[in-house]
């Protein structure tokens, strides 16, 4: 079941973002924003200040609010879309991922398996980075600067349409890997 949930919430997310979102005009004039096709250029190497933490973001989701939000690398046994910039992150003031639970030998320990499927979907946000037609880079963002299962992130960004109080979609700005 926390399965099935985890992977209605990343398609459904799939699904908004493959109907042709425009890429939005903000983006441009931040000066940290991506080229549109180099996913390096959108990991930076300053953490951005006042980060929110999932939950909080989710509280009041604004299509085009500009937002800076930290999360970890969890709430699916896949967190990373093969093939496209996409990455779920989750709260981990509201879900553990497992390599936090003593005594858990978890092989994906990412999953959050352990946590309920409401609170999972509550505390999750997908974070993407777009081309230059607002569509998701077709090149996987695992790896780049760094970034793997368990990676804690603080994420600049736009709210994209699509987002709602079930689903908080990002376009990213800048993506800051923490050590």
């Amino acid at each position: 079941m926390k399965t099935t949930i985890q992977i209605l919430s990343l398609c459904s997310s799939l699904l908004i973002i493959s109907c042709g979102e425009k890429k939005s005009t903000d983006s441009a004039s931040d000066n940290t924003s991506q080229t549109g096709t180099d996913i390096e250029s959108i990991i930076v190497t300053k953490e951005p200040e006042a980060p929110q933490s999932i939950t909080e973001v989710r509280k009041h989701v604004e299509v085009g609010k500009k937002i800076t939000l930290s999360g970890k690398v969890m709430g699916s046994d896949s967190p990373f879309v093969p093939g496209r910039a996409l990455v779920m992150l989750g709260d981990p003031a509201v879900i553990t991922s497992c390599d936090l639970r003593p005594g858990d030998s978890c092989s994906t320990p990412w999953d959050v398996c352990c946590d309920e499927p409401e609170d999972v979907k509550a505390a999750i946000a997908t974070i993407q980075i777009l081309d230059a037609d607002g569509k998701p880079l077709k090149q996987g963002i695992k790896g780049v600067g760094g970034i793997k299962e368990l990676s804690n992130l603080v994420v600049k960004g736009i709210i994209a349409e699509g987002s709602n109080d079930d689903n908080l979609l990002v376009n990213a700005t800048a993506i800051y890997v923490k050590p």
